[in-house]
């Protein structure tokens, strides 16, 4: 089983959390964290305020740098459904690219399509060796 569909799984699982929306995002993310590396622990299921998992980020998964919600893409509802699927694909490979938050036009994101998927596939693609040192 992927580590994508079991995180899937346990989020399914999991009770929901209790906090205002601009906790609830955070603590998801944080619990999210903590449930990859610890998958049964009692928190899970007990610590149902959101407070909780904010406040104790760092004991629970560290000094981990969690991304940043992305800006909302303007443009049609179409040209945003299709922007929003390139820009996820770009971001999942690029979390801290700059172009993520400055670029809000939907019509950057599919004008420049083949841009990112190239850049995408030919990061997934290139050896993770120093291919100067191979003979």
């Amino acid at each position: 089983m992927s580590n994508a569909n079991h995180t899937e799984q346990n989020d399914a699982q999991l009770p929901k959390l209790r906090g205002s929306r601009k906790q609830l995002g955070w603590a998801y993310k944080i619990r999210e964290r903590f449930a990859e590396r610890n998958p049964g622990a009692e928190q899970l299921t007990t610590e149902l305020d959101a407070k909780f998992w904010i406040d104790n980020k760092t004991s629970l998964i560290g000094d981990e740098k969690l991304p940043k919600a992305l800006p909302q893409l303007t443009g049609s509802d179409s040209q945003i459904k299709w922007a929003f699927a390139i820009r996820s694909k770009f971001a999942d490979v690029f979390p801290e690219s700059a172009l993520l938050r400055s670029h809000t036009d939907s019509k950057f994101w599919i004008e420049n399509r083949r841009v990112f998927d190239f850049a995408v596939l030919g990061f997934k693609l290139a050896p993770t060796g120093d291919a100067s040192q191979e003979e």
